[in-house]
């Protein structure tokens, strides 16, 4: 247990155990890691399940498949919510060289 851990009540890290594993039969999921992260670092990191013959930890990597879109797009609002850029940005504002390709009229 690393010192971060022992900043949680017993009972804390108790009832967080209780819900990675509840929430790995509920949603049927092979396996399950999930932490709790205070000022950048986590202070309780746990895993349950079965990933290739061990339980997985804060190591482990999950293939996302399709639902990236979903990240990009949380991402997306979160920048939106610092200011970072607007929704009505050009990409090519944010990521040079994806822009549309520009005629010999420059439209």
């Amino acid at each position: 247990m690393s010192s971060a851990e022992t900043d949680l009540l017993p009972d804390t890290r108790r009832a967080l155990r209780h819900r990675l594993i509840t929430g790995q039969v509920q949603g049927r999921a092979p396996s399950v890691v999930a932490a709790v992260v205070r000022d950048g670092s986590p202070v309780w990191l746990d895993g349950c399940g079965d990933v290739d013959g061990y339980v997985p930890d804060g190591d482990v990597q999950y293939r996302i498949g399709s639902i990236t879109k979903t990240f990009v797009a949380v991402l997306v609002l979160r920048l939106r919510d610092e200011g970072r850029l607007a929704l009505t940005d050009p990409l090519d504002a944010h990521l040079p060289g994806t822009g549309r390709p520009r005629t010999c009229c420059g439209r």
